[in-house]
């Protein structure tokens, strides 16, 4: 049965190879188009499943009532409490990256970027595979311990066997000997956890300890620099813990604790951290919707073309279904052999299509801001889900043909009365309008969505968005006054000043203040600290008051200057002088946006700070830049001759700030030409279907005198109505989708009339010129020949 049905769908796409071939390039479009966005699907949403016990390990998250925010730092004894208290945890750990960690490699200190220092349960909670060594061993028990991924004990120890050898490495800025106690598998790339080497996790006390002027970093449950993961046991339940986590609080931090413990599953932390300030690899679950919607609707477009050529040829086939029932053939066989041709016609695409894919994958990587690996363990989800794809993508562009045509009457073929007329020239022309929409939709979406990108661009933030440099310092840097001193007298150098971090600001710190009229309104406050010269460095407007000055020895501790927002909002009268809390406020600013565009402008204030400088912002004179750089660079190498020298624009931070945008632009242009041009492939064939059937109808009229352009008018005129009627459609929709996009941002572009019109006029010049191709041939048909044609 198989093989006849076979031998008849070939013989058919044979017989109708501009069916085929229309068909053929548009599912493989499709295909290619969805193939690589699966992959990305794919890979976001299989991040940390490669954990054998996923779903029994959890995240502590922390929840400030002060700063309403979910922090995903802990303290460091939180771990050893949890497990000490509660039963239903097997295994705790806290982690955290070493920073500036190098290993000695023959004469040279090589940077590890990701050390991290954790416990020994680390490899039982994340099922990392050891090569060498045992986790029932405690490798990290010492704190000399060092255990190494293969691809870094393979460059430390080629061709030998690591295991207690004895290696040099710089920790704490400080040369110290670890001996190795194991390898363990180089993590998969879907994975939240990145180590390239684990060490044991009192490496990170001494630091804290050193910053905050304290001795007890380890016992203290106020200094939250760790991730803490627990294992449950099986018959654990989650909410129960947490509905314990109240009392535990209370015990450990104070009778009212400011600070709430919750649970976050390890297969929810990629996707689920949107909400959670520090968390570590992130990825956007919105964006995993939105491509799979456009694969989607790709899919869909191809589907629709498909059905609508298959209608158009119907009648074509009529005949060969009556002769074919008329022998005995049931209605479920001849649609057996439509779906089958369907079906057959899809898998014949599908090497094309994953060739398409194989090429275009480095270029959607970067469209996607992200690298699109072909994961070994996902390898079979993506081969089930390819074949799955193709095979519903076959089955659903056949199933109304053949439900259609095989239940055709023999009576009726053979008289001609299959109704094939209104009923099919509206479902094409339903079909057909849903693929323009589509596309108009796209359309509008991507002019106003590069509208909103180039809006960010272009908006005054309230300083300097050019001529404007930043130099990371990365933490505890010793050289800084030296460093800044320098630099500042290079003649092309404006201003340069510190700061905790640049601008646009990325991160976030605040705190809670009473309204000066209203003690019992508490306040969400933003802090931002500076150094001396910042304000004028970023050319931020002070609008009354003063700067910053060291000729004013108390500024460090006890000055801080406000936004005209934190006056307006802690309902300040006469600010200059007024005290928040033991500091005093000297200035205040006109408002500038401290983060993107994507948030208001915050109750903010900004203080003196020379611990936590982790930026050095410059003020260059316009066109010195290229001048400049390798000065600073020379001035890098005498105060910190052991640190990488990083630094970037402004422009370059604000690219970056908005880059997700800017991609978003491209992504959404790509599949708006993709669906264009399946739909263009199918108005192709259905206008040469139609100007076939239509060979004696337009003899006749040429008889009787009708001209070319009469005939080309004809075909015109419904697809004209066709795109217009889309394009209306396609205006809600758009406005619907795109306004709650815009809801990101809280200074947002207005959605204009003409983005309308381009969309509709781009349908229309391509949907008529596709058109026009077909009825100018269909106009110059010699009359004798067409009352020929049969």
């Amino acid at each position: 049965m198989f093989k006849h049905y076979l031998k008849t769908a070939l013989r058919f796409l044979k017989q109708n190879k501009v069916f085929s071939g229309v068909n053929a390039l548009g599912l493989s479009i499709a295909l290619a188009a969805s193939f690589v966005i699966l992959i990305f699907v794919i890979n976001e949403l299989s991040y940390d499943h490669y954990n054998k016990n996923s779903r029994r390990v959890f995240r502590v998250l922390n929840y400030y009532e002060d700063f309403k925010k979910t922090m995903s730092g802990t303290p460091y004894i939180l771990a050893t409490a949890l497990k000490q208290e509660f039963p239903q945890i097997e295994k705790a750990i806290r982690i955290s990256r070493v920073r500036a960690f190098k290993l000695k490699l023959k004469d040279e200190f090589i940077n590890v970027q990701n050390a991290m220092a954790t416990d020994s349960e680390v490899f039982d909670i994340f099922t990392l595979p050891l090569i060498m060594g045992s986790s029932s061993q405690n490798l990290l028990e010492d704190q000399n311990s060092i255990v190494l991924s293969r691809d870094l004990a393979k460059k430390l120890f080629p061709d030998q066997n690591p295991i207690g050898k004895e290696i040099i490495g710089l920790a704490n800025n400080q040369e110290h000997n670890f001996i190795v106690k194991g390898v363990f598998e180089n993590i998969p790339v879907n994975s939240t956890l990145r180590a390239q080497c684990f060490i044991n996790s009192r490496w990170t006390i001494d630091p804290i300890n050193k910053a905050f002027g304290i001795n007890d970093a380890d016992k203290s449950w106020t200094n939250d620099f760790w991730f803490t993961w627990v294992l449950l046991s099986k018959d654990s339940k989650p909410k129960a813990i947490e509905n314990q986590f109240k009392a535990f609080e209370i015990k450990n931090i104070s009778e009212k604790p400011h600070n709430h413990y919750s649970l976050q599953n390890l297969t929810d932390v990629y996707l689920g951290s949107d909400d959670v300030a520090n968390s570590g690899i992130s990825g956007n679950i919105s964006n995993v919707r939105l491509f799979s919607a456009i694969a989607f609707l790709i899919v869909l477009v191809a589907a629709f073309n498909y059905i609508i050529l298959s209608t158009a040829v119907s009648s074509v086939r009529a005949k060969e279904i009556g002769i074919r029932k008329t022998f005995g053939a049931g209605n479920n066989s001849i649609k057996n052999q439509l779906l089958s041709e369907s079906v057959l016609l899809a898998f014949f695409v599908l090497p094309v299509a994953l060739l398409m894919t194989w090429l275009g994958l480095p270029y959607a990587g970067k469209l996607f801001q992200t690298h699109l690996y072909i994961i070994n363990s996902n390898i079979i989800i993506y081969v089930s889900i390819y074949l799955t794809l193709t095979i519903l993508i076959g089955v659903a562009s056949g199933i109304y043909t053949s439900g259609y045509l095989s239940g055709l009457k023999v009576l009726d073929i053979l008289k001609n009365t299959t109704q094939a007329g209104k009923r099919k020239l509206f479902l094409r022309s339903t079909l057909i309008v849903i693929q323009l929409v589509i596309f108009c939709s796209f359309v509008s979406s991507t002019m106003i969505i590069r509208s909103q990108y180039q809006y960010a661009m272009k908006k005054d933030p309230g300083y300097y968005n050019s001529d404007i440099l930043f130099i990371d310092l990365g933490r505890d840097f010793k050289g800084y006054s030296s460093y800044i001193n320098n630099i500042k007298s290079n003649p092309n150098i404006i201003m340069a000043a510190g700061s905790m971090d640049g601008l646009p600001m990325q991160g976030s710190m605040s705190f809670m203040c009473p309204n000066f009229q209203d003690k019992s309104v508490q306040i969400n406050v933003e802090g931002f600290d500076v150094d001396y010269n910042f304000i004028r460095t970023m050319g931020i407007h002070l609008l009354y008051g003063r700067d910053f000055s060291e000729e004013f020895g108390s500024d460090l501790a006890k000055s801080i200057i406000l936004n005209e927002t934190a006056v307006k909002r802690l309902s300040i009268t006469d600010p200059i002088g007024k005290m928040i809390g033991d500091k005093t406020i000297i200035g205040v600013v006109k408002d500038f946006n401290l983060h993107s565009i994507h948030s208001d402008i915050p109750v903010l204030e900004i203080a003196m700070t020379d611990k936590y400088i982790g930026q050095v912002a410059i003020h260059y004179k316009p066109g010195t830049l290229k001048s400049i750089l390798p000065m600073l660079e020379a001035e890098w190498k005498k105060a910190a001759p052991d640190r990488p020298f990083s630094y970037s624009t402004i422009e370059d931070v604000i690219k970056d700030i908005y880059s997700s945008e800017k991609n978003l632009t491209v992504i959404v242009s790509i599949f708006a030409l993709f669906t264009l041009i399946i739909a263009a492939f199918g108005l192709f064939g259905l206008t040469m279907f139609v100007a076939r059937s239509r060979i004696k109808e337009i003899g006749i009229k040429r008889v009787f005198g009708c001209g070319q352009q009469s005939i080309i008018i004809s075909f015109l005129r419904i697809n004209l109505f066709l795109v217009t009627l889309s394009a209306m459609i396609s205006i809600p929709v758009t406005i619907y989708f795109i306004t709650k996009w815009l809801r990101n941002f809280s200074y947002k572009v207005t959605i204009s009339w003409w983005v309308f019109a381009i969309s509709f006029s781009v349908a229309a010049i391509v949907v008529l010129l596709t058109v026009f191709i077909q009825s100018y041939k269909a106009s110059r048909i010699n009359p004798v020949e067409a009352l020929k044609y049969e």
